[in-house]
C-alpha cells in the first residue's frame, strides 16, 4: 500500500518514520526544519492544482498532517480566515479527486471539537467548537464529507513523543518535562483539575496502521489512549521523573478553554481490536529520556 504524508512537520515527519516498515511511505509538501531528515520527500504546494496535476496519486492513501490554523489562533478576522481555509481545502480536494487518490485520512481535533460534553466524547455527539482552531476542523470535516473522496476522518487526542526539532513543543508534557529539567516557569493557563486524552506517538501509528488494514473508510472515528489525566496529575507524573519540582506562574486568558476533554474509543477498538501500549507513566518517562538528551 502507498501511503503519501501531506506536510512534513511533527506528526508528519514521526508517523511517516513508524508507519514506513509497513507501507510504502513518501512526502509531499513545502520545506520545513523536519524535511532535511526526510528521504523521500517531494516539493510541492498541495493547495495548488496545477502544482498537484503533475504529482501521481492514483489509488494512493493520501495523509494530511498540514496544519493551516494554529490551535491558539485568534479569531480576530475569523470570517476571512475560514473562506481563505475553504478555498484551500476547496483545491486539495479538487486535485486528489481528479488524481484518483484512494483514500483521503484527515486529522481533526478530538480535543477541541466537541466542546465541554461532560463525558467520554463519542463520534456522534454534537459538536460544540470553541475556538476558531476548533471551527476550522469542524468546517474542514464538511468538506470532506461532501466531496465525494473515499475519506477517513480522525478526531485525534493530544499527540505526544517522538522526534521533534530541538526547541519546538508538540503539547504540554514535553513543555512541563523542559521546564523542569531547566528551572524555568511554566505558565499556567488552566486548572490544575483540568482533565485531556493523550496518546503516545507510537499508539497513534499503530491506530493508524489497524485502520488501514482493516479498510476503514468513510467513517469518524476518535483516536486516543481512551483515558483521562488531570493537568495536576501530569504536573506530578513529571515532577517524580524528573526528580525537579516545577514552578508554577497562573495565567489568565479570554480565549476559551475546555475543562474535561475525554474521547470515547469504543469505534475504534470495534474496528480494530485496538488497545494503546504506552501508559502515561510511561511515555512521560521516554519523553524525560528524550529532552534530556537534547539538552546536553
Amino acid at each position: 500500500m502507498r501511503v503519501i504524508f501531506l506536510g512534513c512537520g511533527y506528526l508528519g515527519y514521526n508517523l511517516s518514520r513508524l508507519l514506513s516498515a509497513d507501507f510504502a511511505v513518501e512526502m509531499w509538501g513545502i520545506d520545513s526544519p523536519y524535511v532535511s531528515r526526510q528521504s523521500d520527500f517531494h516539493y510541492v504546494d498541495v493547495f495548488d492544482q496545477a502544482a498537484m496535476a503533475a504529482m501521481d496519486m492514483r489509488d494512493a492513501v493520501v495523509v494530511d498532517t498540514v496544519a493551516l490554523v494554529a490551535n491558539n489562533a485568534r479569531d480576530n478576522d475569523e470570517t476571512a480566515a475560514l473562506s481563505r481555509l475553504k478555498e484551500q481545502y476547496d483545491n486539495l480536494l479538487s486535485s486528489l479527486k481528479a488524481g484518483g487518490a484512494g483514500l483521503f485520512v484527515f486529522f481533526s481535533s478530538g480535543g477541541t471539537v466537541y466542546g465541554e460534553i461532560g463525558h467520554p466524547a463519542e463520534e456522534t455527539d454534537p459538536l460544540s467548537p470553541q475556538t476558531l482552531y476548533a471551527r476550522s476542523k469542524v468546517l474542514e470535516e464538511e468538506m470532506i464529507r461532501a466531496s465525494g473522496i473515499p475519506y477517513l476522518i480522525l478526531r485525534v487526542a493530544n499527540p505526544y513523543g517522538g522526534y521533534q526539532i530541538a526547541g519546538k513543543r508538540q503539547g504540554v508534557i514535553p513543555v512541563l518535562i523542559r521546564k523542569a529539567l531547566t528551572g524555568e516557569t511554566f505558565e499556567l493557563w488552566n486548572s490544575e483539575d483540568s482533565r485531556r486524552d493523550y496518546i503516545y506517538i507510537d499508539d497513534l501509528a499503530m491506530a493508524i496502521r489497524l485502520l488501514l488494514k482493516n479498510d476503514v473508510r468513510n467513517e469518524t472515528v476518535n483516536v486516543s489512549a481512551g483515558s483521562g489525566t488531570s493537568l495536576q496529575q501530569l504536573m506530578t507524573a513529571v515532577e517524580r521523573e524528573t526528580g525537579s519540582r516545577l514552578e508554577i506562574m497562573r495565567m489568565t486568558s479570554d480565549v476559551p478553554v475546555v475543562q474535561d476533554n475525554v474521547l470515547n474509543i469504543a469505534k475504534l477498538k470495534r474496528l480494530t481490536g485496538f488497545a494503546a501500549q504506552v501508559s502515561i507513566t510511561e511515555g512521560i518517562r521516554r519523553e524525560t529520556e528524550r529532552i534530556r538528551e537534547e539538552l546536553k
